[in-house]
């Protein structure tokens, strides 16, 4: 059973620009976009790093997975997702439920002379 997507209420936005500090192998600070957001962290596409760094960003694919609060906006995207308000919660309720007469008495015909087989 695949789990439901979690509600952005961070700050981040897929597209913004922002800066990493530094961990792990890096010896500098990093700077790129906001790739993936998850619960209390965010997977950045690294794009302007020192150049020592180059080996390490290259091991990592030029991403990293940083702590939302190590990260730093640099420049928001313009175009950022829709986040759902309240009242769109209460039009998703609505739509969970199923409309009445799905099944036509056609497909219903159907299922049980498949059974019967």
């Amino acid at each position: 059973m695949a789990k439901e997507p979690i509600e952005n209420t961070s700050e981040f936005d897929i597209g913004d620009y922002v800066s990493g500090k530094k961990f792990a192998n890096f010896e500098h600070d990093f700077a790129g976009i906001v790739e993936k957001i998850y619960e209390h962290s965010i997977m950045i596409l690294i794009t302007d790093f020192d150049p020592e760094d180059t080996a390490t960003v290259n091991e990592y694919n030029q991403r990293a997975v940083v702590r939302m609060s190590d990260a730093q906006i640099l420049k928001k995207t313009d175009n950022p997702a829709p986040r759902p308000s309240d009242d769109e919660d209460d039009d998703e309720k609505e739509e969970e439920e199923a409309p009445a007469g799905i099944l036509d008495d056609d497909d219903e015909e159907e299922t049980e002379t498949e059974e019967e087989n």
